[in-house]
């Protein structure tokens, strides 16, 4: 047996898979995680979750916009879903239940020792911090809302350049009117909100909050010795959306079956052989994303057509494939370098 620190979807997913644990949770009851309700379609349905009941909405495009600058990328069918999260934590509480996990409210870890210690205890690890491991975040503030007048439904919208440095912000629809609102930064992102947010004409905020996003690092080792991090307490998130789930979820999944097999040492190497080129991928796309002007950026992909690619080849989780089409196309090559020699905002 296993002691899993934290109960949220990774954690629970990892006690799903491997049945029979205990699963450690600091809060007293299940709440609800500050997470973006977003999730890609391909995603979640690579993953062995019940999360149809779950769905709040169906997304089929998003609307990127700079400051003078904007585009969109739409299907026909629906690419992501918007997720009722606390109604998703509950399900994978349940399935890991279901599979002989036993809960246990209000037990925060504080260096107990066991056999193995798996930390899925989230962006601010107590179990990676016991391992020395320190990581850069970015700041996230959201609201859930309802709106005063209706807007897209199906389409999601983001905001980059100055009015979120380092980052973006963005309107996640439930519905015509109700939506989340958030903005994610490197330094405090409350200033930067407050601004944002005046766009919308909010009629009333049903809740708000706040929470650290991981970045990614290669370089951090996610086992040392008997402890083991999975998720966000191992910075497995995309650096360009922020998203962690469906990598976290995957990586639990290496977990689980690097210990089936009996080699629970092989993890380290089996998730980085399967996700690390992705995860990389996406911090070049932030680090791109960081140094170059928006304005510019969206109007050569205008101009240049990079729009159908993005179209037709975009993936929320794997960008490689998009990548691959860019560099078939040697007439965009010279626009990308020119956009990343720039500096940073």
């Amino acid at each position: 047996m296993y002691m899993i620190v934290g109960s949220g979807i990774v954690g629970c997913y990892l006690g799903k898979l491997l049945g029979e644990q205990e699963i450690w949770e600091k809060n007293k009851a299940i709440m609800e995680k500050p997470c973006s309700s977003l999730l890609s379609k391909t995603g979640l349905e690579s993953l062995d979750i019940d999360y149809k009941g779950c769905v709040l909405n169906e997304i089929s495009g998003a609307r990127f916009i700079s400051g003078k600058q904007e585009f969109a990328v739409e299907k026909s069918k629906p690419q992501a879903f918007v997720l009722d999260r606390l109604a998703l934590q509950k399900e994978l509480i349940s399935e890991a239940e279901e599979s002989g996990c036993r809960i246990r409210y209000g037990r925060t870890w504080n260096g107990q020792q066991d056999n193995t210690i798996i930390g899925a205890d989230g962006a601010l690890s107590a179990v990676a911090k016991s391992m020395g491991i320190k990581r850069d975040y970015i700041h996230a503030y959201q609201i859930k809302a309802e709106l005063s007048r209706r807007m897209d439904d199906d389409i999601v919208e983001l905001y980059f350049g100055r009015v979120a440095p380092g980052f973006f912000a963005w309107r996640i629809p439930f519905d015509a009117r109700h939506a989340e609102i958030g903005i994610g930064v490197s330094g405090n992102p409350k200033p930067f909100f407050d601004k944002f947010a005046k766009r919308f004409e909010i009629k009333k905020i049903d809740k708000v909050q706040s929470a650290l996003i991981p970045v990614f690092d290669a370089a951090q080792r996610t086992a040392i010795g008997n402890k083991i991090l999975v998720g966000d307490a191992a910075g497995q998130v995309k650096a360009s959306t922020g998203g962690g789930i469906i990598f976290g979820c995957k990586c639990a999944k290496a977990l689980a079956d690097s210990i089936s097999a009996g080699n629970i040492g092989g993890y380290e190497k089996e998730w980085r052989k399967k996700y690390e080129r992705d995860l990389k991928t996406h911090l070049w796309m932030r680090r791109f994303l960081n140094r170059t002007d928006y304005d510019e950026l969206f109007s050569t992909i205008k101009k240049q057509k990079m729009d159908s690619l993005i179209e037709k080849y975009g993936d929320m989780d794997h960008p490689a494939v998009l990548a691959k089409q860019i560099l078939k196309q040697p007439k965009l090559w010279f626009s990308a370098l020119r956009l990343f020699s720039r500096k940073s905002i």
